[in-house]
């Protein structure tokens, strides 16, 4: 009751007559009041308390009268224990002071003042702070640190210097650094590529209530730019905010900070602040970037109209930009247009090849080849050749929409000017034709590359030309092509090599297969996995299964290459193809014996074969290999039940047919035979 009220024992205790307080089972707690008036010092000073003294009288009463069980108790005694607790808390606040979260030195108790310890988490709380006069004594203390720091940092002794500030940080000395300090850590930071320093300091700088010079600024920004630390400039500017100051230099950087990291509203938000400082003309290309990002056309047109005869050739190309990313190609050009108008007024070119090909590419990609092409006579007419880019665009929007005799015109526009062909751009060209289906004329392009003076076909041309012809089935030609390979100084490799051994295939003409073969391993050229399963194909194709079976045999020993699961599979066809039944198990063997495993297409391929030939203990092994190996190989249900069903209709193959029959219903794969539950046991059925 003395924590209700606040009053003192020697002001309580002439009420209590006993005052008893056992807190066991079977005891009570009891109340016992004198029957006496109240004091008149006390009715004096505390006249407002009668009342409550009269309540508690009578809840007294009420305890002394009832009987508590154990668990009353016990609640009765947290009640009392928060009830003072809390009343504690609220007395010790108002105590003179009183520092949450730390230490302080009381008023009278002599010595100096202590300085609070702070959880270092990169905030302080006001409550936490010991008054700033106080703090002043440390003054001399804190210039002379700041100066060794400094000292450290010009050394290059980063690490020491901030192991410096940090203790001071923890104890709460570092309110009296000045801004020289803050910035040569956060330039030497930004070398050293600590970012999170960087953060650290800037707002131990706002915590001060420092105001960062435009000189610190635009160098802190500079630097985290060219280190593309883009994310630490916009760390920067949502510490400070609208306090950094008004400069094309900081503002040009948070813009082109928040571009970069793909914050394109960010940007746009700070073109006002950019706008207000002392921009030129040229400045404004940093409105274009931001709205090609936007794919704003209305805010960049206004920019332009705003700009007028000012305009620079990089702005047009941006405005054109925004408008092809819009996919409104058709506005871009009438941007065009109006550009060489601009251009009659001032003398100056503006539009360039850039421009057209924006155009050109945007009406490409909305599928308008005639406003492609009406792009490019507008070109022409403006004396502007088109480039290489140009043509590669028009003839992948010809191709695209099928277009032909539009693709034609291409090539003969690229054959026909006088300018210097590019062989990379050629064999881009002669890649569309060929994929396009106009082989006749990339050879028709091939053949003005030979004749043109440094623009000679290398071999990816002839890799690209030889592929085609393979597929035409035109193996005579290509292999023309490879001898005028040859005749240019290049040697053919092992795509060329494979592509041949497919034509060889196709025409079934193994000899000649086995020359080319043979020839182009002499003359240093080293096969891949590709060329070896193209000959694998050959050698099945006509026949010569022993050749593929010693072919793959050697195949490590004379190349280094482990054949793999793909290419036995290919020999085992290959065998099967013929029904060479005996040859397909050696390969499958082979397979076996050099420790590779079969796949699910190998299993797949060779057990057809195996019930074709109605060997029926090899398609067992076979099934005990796919269905009980240690990681199973997934085979197709209807193959194991057409093998289940060939070999219960021969007949006499029971006790072979009961293990497959098992061994599926092991491997959970449904039994569809209509054979099976009228020949196998009923055992075997159930």
């Amino acid at each position: 009751l003395c924590f209700l009220y606040p009053l003192s024992p020697c002001d309580v205790s002439p009420f209590f007559q006993r005052v008893t307080v056992l807190p066991y089972r079977e005891h009570t707690l009891s109340f016992s009041f004198i029957e006496q008036s109240i004091p008149f010092h006390f009715r004096k000073s505390m006249a407002a308390s009668w009342i409550p003294s009269t309540f508690i009288s009578q809840v007294a009463g009420l305890l002394e009268k009832a009987q508590f069980t154990t668990l009353t108790h016990e609640f009765m005694v947290v009640v009392v224990f928060f009830v003072s607790f809390i009343t504690w808390r609220h007395f010790s606040r108002s105590k003179p002071g009183y520092v949450r979260g730390g230490k302080a030195t009381f008023p009278g108790r002599g010595g100096k003042t202590k300085a609070m310890r702070m959880r270092f988490d990169g905030s302080r709380n006001a409550e936490s702070l010991v008054s700033r006069q106080m703090a002043s004594e440390f003054l001399p203390q804190a210039r002379a640190t700041e100066q060794q720091m400094l000292k450290h940092l010009e050394n290059r002794e980063f690490t020491r210097a901030l192991n410096m500030y940090r203790m001071l940080e923890r104890n709460g000395r570092d309110w009296h650094f000045s801004a020289d300090l803050y910035s040569a850590f956060i330039q030497s930071a930004v070398r050293v590529g600590k970012v999170d320093v960087v953060d650290r300091m800037l707002r131990a700088m706002k915590r001060s209530g420092m105001t960062p010079s435009l000189q610190f600024w635009q160098t802190t920004l500079k630097m985290l730019s060219s280190r593309r630390h883009f994310s630490a400039c916009l760390a920067a500017h949502s510490i400070f905010g609208s306090s950094m100051p008004t400069d094309k230099v900081i503002y040009s950087c948070l813009i082109n900070a928040a571009l970069e990291v793909g914050e394109a509203d960010r940007a746009s938000a700070m073109l006002e602040r950019y706008g207000e400082a002392d921009i030129d003309t040229r400045d404004h290309v940093l409105f274009f970037r931001t709205y090609v990002a936007m794919k704003d056309v209305d805010s960049a047109e206004a920019i332009l109209r705003k700009l007028g005869d000012k305009i620079t050739t990089l702005m047009l190309n941006l405005l054109l930009l925004t408008c092809v990313n819009s996919k409104q190609p058709k506005r871009a050009f009438d941007f065009l247009l109006d550009a060489h108008k601009i251009e009659e007024r001032v003398s100056e070119k503006i539009v360039d090849v850039v421009s057209y090909n924006t155009v050109i590419k945007g009406f490409a990609q909305a599928g308008q080849p005639a406003e492609c092409f009406e792009c490019l006579n507008q070109m022409v007419s403006q004396n502007l050749e088109p480039d290489d880019i140009t043509l590669g665009t028009l003839l992948d929007a010809c191709i695209v929409d099928n277009d032909m005799s539009a693709a034609h015109q291409i090539v003969n526009l690229l054959m026909g000017s006088d300018r210097p062909m590019d062989t990379v751009v050629c064999t881009l060209f002669i890649k569309g034709l060929v994929r396009a289906s106009c082989l006749p004329k990339a050879l028709e392009l091939y053949e003005e590359m030979k004749r043109r003076e440094g623009t000679r076909p290398d071999i990816v041309t002839y890799s690209v030309l030889i592929k085609a012809l393979v597929d035409q089935h035109d193996l005579d030609r290509a292999l023309q092509l490879v001898e005028d390979m040859s005749a240019a100084g290049h040697s053919p490799d092992d795509i060329i090599l494979t592509h041949l051994l497919e034509g060889c295939r196709h025409a079934g003409n193994h000899a000649l297969g086995k020359k080319l073969f043979e020839d182009m391993l002499s003359s240093g050229v080293k096969p891949s996995e590709f060329t070896l399963v193209t000959m694998l194909k050959l050698h099945g194709r006509c026949g010569a299964h022993k050749e593929a079976y010693d072919l793959v045999a050697g195949w490590r020993a004379q190349h280094g290459l482990s054949p793999s699961v793909i290419h036995y599979t290919c020999l085992m066809s290959g065998c099967l193809r013929t029904k060479s039944y005996d040859q397909a198990w050696a390969a499958y063997e082979l397979m076996c014996a050099n420790g590779v495993v079969p796949d699910g297409t190998a299993i797949a391929t060779l057990l057809p074969g195996m019930v074709a030939a109605q060997q029926w203990s090899k398609v067992i092994e076979l099934a005990r290999q796919a269905l009980k190996a240690p990681k199973p190989v997934s085979i197709p249900p209807e193959t194991l039940n057409n093998a289940l069903s060939q070999m219960l209709a021969v007949g006499g193959n029971t006790a072979q047919a009961e293990q497959l029959q098992a061994m599926m219903h092991f491997a959970g794969i449904a039994v569809t035979t209509r054979f099976s539950r009228r020949n196998l046991p009923e055992r075997i059925c159930q």
